[in-house]
């Protein structure tokens, strides 16, 4: 499975991580493993550890939308391999029957190869 995180640049600012949170400040501290003063002072710097960017990216409106579009596709992706082996099913199911069918007609020289 690929990576689903986005590199460093690429992830918005913190102050819109934060902003995109519903939880309260202190709960959004102890999620992450810091307090409440620490991330008081990330957000007043602007920056943070990239693990704190990351854990706030995975729990907002973007981290999600990454998450359900990965298992959109996977899940399509599935429907399809699914729908391939039901082809492939019914294609030797076609075989089966055409070689039952066969056995139920002899051929013409048929007695001639029986062993008496």
């Amino acid at each position: 499975m690929p990576f689903l995180a986005p590199s460093f640049s690429r992830l918005p600012p913190l102050d819109y991580l934060l902003a995109d949170q519903v939880e309260p400040r202190k709960k959004i501290a102890r999620h992450v493993g810091v307090s409440f003063r620490t991330l008081q002072r990330y957000q007043a710097s602007g920056n943070a550890p990239r693990a704190v960017y990351l854990t706030l990216w995975f729990e907002s409106r973007w981290g999600m939308a990454a998450l359900h579009t990965q298992a959109y596709n996977e899940a399509q992706h599935a429907r399809a391999w699914i729908a391939s082996l039901e082809r492939e099913c019914e294609r030797l199911r076609g075989i089966i029957r055409a070689y039952e069918n066969a056995q139920a007609q002899p051929e013409s020289n048929a007695p001639a190869y029986q062993l008496v």
